[in-house]
């Protein structure tokens, strides 16, 4: 059954493919991390590799990174084991308050586009 966190992220990490994240009776074999903001011993993440989930992984990260650079309320869906603390995360979405107007300046882009 799913579980849901949200609120504001203060990490976003993101690593080599199988270097995994957390401690080896709590490890989870992910690429991109989080953690929120009041939860500093929960963390939740990802694979982002080339394969089929790689598109909806892809937007997934893109949503975390603009949460985490705009302060916007992130929300997740995620699985652990019972008793653990780190997850491994399927659904990610963000929300902002009313009173936070557009984004000036227009999108940001990160990366490098061949």
């Amino acid at each position: 059954m799913p579980i849901n966190v949200n609120g504001k992220l203060s990490l976003l990490r993101v690593h080599d493919v199988g270097t995994a994240y957390g401690p080896p009776s709590d490890q989870i074999d992910v690429e991109v991390v989080v953690q929120f903001v009041g939860r500093p011993a929960d963390a939740y993440g990802f694979q982002l590799r080339a394969n089929g989930n790689e598109p909806s992984r892809t937007g997934m990260l893109n949503l975390l990174r603009d949460g985490f650079n705009f302060g916007w309320h992130v929300w997740i869906d995620y699985d652990a084991p019972p008793g653990h603390h780190n997850g491994t995360l399927f659904r990610v979405w963000v929300t902002k308050d009313a009173s936070v107007g557009p984004i000036s300046g227009g999108p940001v882009v990160v990366g490098h586009i061949a």
